[in-house]
């Protein structure tokens, strides 16, 4: 389990054998990651242990923080839409893994991103082998980046040796650029002549 970094961020937390947590800054906003290794299809007790020590995680996360989680929650979710929660672009089978990632989904309001982005298939399922592939990786993320996202797809072209495939979002963030009001600008509204900052989109 591990997740990887650049060298200048050295904030990480090993919680456990299954999740590792690190933190990083966005323009002025906080980020937390989330890196998780669900166990196996079919051992019950150990999936409950586990989103019970999630939950314990993410807990403690402050309310105001952005949440990110990403890896391989060895659960199929199904394409039937769960609002804010699962979307119509999954596959059509679950297990039990992917009933308990639902519920603790649904009850910490997170979104499950691959579901809610239509794609081909080579660029939706997240794992293949012996002629079978699901779809088990996941990024999810909590209310607060809900409007950043922007795509969530499967990326095979990737140099990795796994029968798991590499999982992308993409994110846009809102940057602030100072602006300078002067007597000519004479298109500037009345009303904004104290305005000192405008947001505006970083592309």
């Amino acid at each position: 389990m591990a997740i990887a970094i650049r060298k200048d961020w050295k904030h990480y937390t090993w919680i456990s054998d299954r999740i590792i947590e690190t933190r990083i800054k966005v323009l002025n906003r906080n980020v937390t990651i989330l890196g998780v290794y669900a166990p196996v299809e079919g051992k019950e007790q150990d999936t409950e242990d586990f989103y019970r020590e999630l939950q314990q995680s993410r807990d403690k996360i402050h309310k105001m923080e952005n949440i990110i989680l990403e890896r391989d929650f060895y659960g199929r979710i199904r394409n039937q839409p769960f609002p804010e929660c699962i979307g119509t672009y999954g596959e059509q089978v679950t297990n039990y893994s992917g009933a308990a990632l639902r519920d603790y989904c649904a009850f910490n309001k997170h979104k499950i991103n691959n579901s809610f982005y239509k794609h081909k298939d080579i660029q939706k399922f997240t794992w293949e082998a012996r002629g079978t592939r699901s779809i088990i990786d996941y990024i999810i993320i909590n209310d607060r980046l809900k409007s950043n996202i922007e795509d969530t797809r499967v990326f095979r072209g990737s140099k990795i040796v796994s029968k798991h495939k590499l999982v992308e979002s993409k994110f846009k963030f809102l940057t602030f650029a100072k602006i300078v009001i002067t007597k000519m600008d004479k298109t500037i509204d009345k009303n904004l002549q104290h305005l000192k900052y405008i947001c505006w989109n970083k592309n």
